[in-house]
């Protein structure tokens, strides 16, 4: 059998026959590849850490120790989500989950369903009629439903990991990407979080930098992601927010509310989706009250229409507290919206004039992403300490 870390299309991988050769995901923290097995094509990840480090690996013996303690908590994070999601492990269901999970050599791979895209990005679903849109709304919280009903925590929700497939009838939705995943309240430690920053919650941040505890990190967590993707959905952006803030979590936590920018869905989606977006998460709907409150919704809508509503008052645009001893200076460029971005690295911009933004149909766009002097660290837990007294 070939080496596993020049595995070629072609090539055999514990009975997978490779079709393509890895490329690299995102950040580069994986790769990728597809593969077939009994007439199906499988989706194929190889983690690029951690390495199994054999005996003639180099390093002293205390290092491969390490090192394998971290291999050892590495498979059993991964075969505990796919212990507790068995029951929901089925090919051709709404939740891509993990169907193997192996090392070969040094390198960890997983194995799962390739899902047919219909290459729609927020921007497509929002120029989509409201029905199409409410079904995608539907499909994506019935989905999460049915992974906090086994109080598992997704952690890492965002439109990349919602896949859209076409269907007979118009479009669904695909749950996938469970790395990140956890049992509620037992997050990993705040340096080992992965994800992307433009879908955190407050409370992963407050987490994050150090000031909350993980029994805080709960289902109201996603809730808030799924708020962020049900703007995208509706509006092709994220809901706008002061640009001194990088990301709308840490907006909310410097007072912003967020809002749904748009008239072109009933007052009830409205009001739904700015509740998920709320600071408090014991404030937010459960996936069961948003699947709820979606299936009550009846339209016969076929092309995007308007919806009116009551006045609202504008998002409030306040500069963050001022805080004595804060350290400033040049920061380091801004956090990318698309790469998955680790732990304490997490930058909080300072208060800045704003850039020019263009607007779309639903509103202004968001978040143009600051340039400049800013604040650094440990921001966020200087604001809850404020706030608590």
């Amino acid at each position: 059998m070939a080496r596993t870390d020049v595995l070629r299309a072609g090539d055999m991988l514990r009975g997978y026959r490779l079709l393509e050769d890895f490329r690299v995901v995102g950040a580069g923290l994986s790769e990728w590849t597809f593969a077939e097995q009994g007439g199906r094509i499988y989706f194929v990840k190889r983690f690029l850490s951690p390495t199994y480090p054999d005996d003639a690996a180099p390093g002293s013996p205390r290092t491969k120790a390490r090192k394998r303690e971290r291999c050892a908590a590495f498979e059993a994070h991964h075969r505990g989500i796919q212990v507790a999601m068995a029951p929901l492990t089925t090919y051709g269901g709404n939740l891509i989950a993990t169907l193997d999970f192996f090392r070969e050599g040094a390198k960890y791979y997983k194995v799962t369903e390739k899902v047919d895209l219909a290459g729609l990005a927020p921007g497509d679903v929002a120029r989509l009629a409201f029905p199409a849109q409410l079904v995608l709304l539907k499909t994506v919280a019935h989905s999460l439903k049915i992974l906090h009903d086994l109080k598992i925590v997704h952690s890492d929700l965002k439109p990349s990991n919602v896949l859209i497939k076409r269907t007979e009838l118009g479009y669904t939705t695909k749950l996938i990407d469970f790395d990140s995943s956890y049992i509620v309240g037992t997050p990993p430690p705040p340096e080992e979080i992965v994800g992307t920053m433009t879908h955190y919650s407050p409370e992963l941040v407050r987490y994050i930098q150090g000031a909350a505890h993980p029994g805080e990190l709960t289902q109201a967590s996603d809730i808030f992601a799924l708020g962020l993707i049900y703007t995208e959905y509706l509006t092709g952006s994220l809901p706008p927010f002061d640009p001194a803030y990088p990301q709308a979590a840490i907006a909310a936590l410097h007072g912003q509310r967020l809002r749904l920018a748009t008239d072109r869905v009933p007052e009830s989606v409205r009001d739904l989706v700015e509740r998920m977006m709320l600071l408090d998460p014991a404030a937010r709907p459960t996936v069961t009250q948003a699947h709820a409150t979606l299936m009550r919704i009846r339209t016969t809508r076929t092309t995007p229409g308007r919806f009116p509503a009551p006045p609202r008052p504008p998002i409030p645009l306040r500069s963050p507290p001022a805080a004595s001893g804060t350290p400033s200076g040049r920061p380091a460029a801004a956090p990318s919206t698309a790469s998955g971005l680790r732990g304490k690295g997490l930058g909080i911009a300072g208060k800045r004039s704003k850039a020019p933004t263009e607007g779309t149909p639903e509103g202004p766009a968001p978040t143009a992403r600051p340039r400049g002097p800013g604040l650094l660290g440990r921001l966020v837990s200087r604001i809850d300490e404020r706030r608590s007294r």
